[in-house]
């Protein structure tokens, strides 16, 4: 009798994140398998020299893995890659999955590889970042042909110090005040910042594409395994069958009434 392994997938993990493999679980649900490997603490480095301490351990922090028959990997970082703008974003992954023979991308590339599959040509940009590096962000996705239509600091807003330290409730009242935009899905990137809560809260309120870096992560690494065994927990499928929705419809204030697949 043959034993067929659950598929397993890799997430590469910023040393002090304490958020990104419990969503990221909670999103692909009972399978694939989920490892980690962490990125190397930089104690004394401000977050710009942390970024690029990053970049530079992507493939050791990947090979530590070891023999791990992963069907895929994913760095679970967004802000380390948007200085470099998307295309050596690309360049550095694809160079990577060479080397691993297995697919590697970052969070950063998965989001604009949701937003392209969902025709998505404008964003509204709900970051956890200080001035210097929303404005690395936005440069970013205008790189990749995104209109930016809106880029805000959500830890200005919020008196935070970092995104480790929004919670759920805080992020779920401050989206339900902000202005919306025509034909522009919300992002809140930033792997750390606890989304799942608030994605799951708003997602039958409010009247735009919500999604994250770890919803589009989620999305990645399921696309590479098989949908017969891994086709995302119920609160993911519900996530993305309301983005496909928005994304079909040209009246968003009316995408809810014919939206209600649980």
């Amino acid at each position: 009798m043959t034993n067929h392994l659950p598929e397993s997938v890799g997430i590469i993990v910023p040393p002090s994140n304490p958020t990104l493999e419990v969503e990221i679980k909670s999103l692909l649900g009972d399978s694939p398998y989920l490892y980690t490997s962490r990125l190397p603490f930089f104690s004394h480095c401000d977050l710009a020299q942390r970024n690029t301490g990053y970049l530079a351990n992507y493939l050791d922090t990947a090979r530590r893995f070891g023999s791990l028959p992963l069907t895929a990997m994913i760095v679970g970082l967004t802000g380390s890659n948007y200085a470099d703008g998307p295309d050596a974003d690309r360049a550095r992954c694809d160079a990577i999955a060479d080397e691993l023979n297995a697919p590697f991308t970052t969070c950063s590339l998965a989001i604009l590889d949701l937003l392209k599959s969902l025709g998505f040509s404008r964003l509204h940009l709900e970051l956890p970042y200080p001035e210097w590096l929303i404005r690395e962000a936005k440069m970013y996705w205008e790189r990749a042909g995104i209109e930016v239509v809106a880029a805000n600091s959500i830890l200005e807003a919020l008196g935070a110090s970092d995104a480790y330290m929004i919670d759920s409730d805080q992020l779920d009242h401050y989206l339900s005040t902000i202005t919306l935009h025509s034909g522009a899905p919300i992002l809140l990137s930033g792997t750390g910042m606890r989304t799942t809560g608030t994605l799951e809260d708003l997602v039958d309120r409010l009247h735009a594409p919500l999604l994250s870096s770890n919803l589009a992560a989620a999305h990645w690494l399921l696309t590479h395994c098989d949908r017969d065994q891994c086709n995302g927990s119920a609160l993911f499928k519900k996530l993305i069958e309301k983005l496909q929705r928005f994304s079909t419809s040209s009246d968003w204030s009316q995408v809810d009434a014919f939206f209600n697949p649980y």
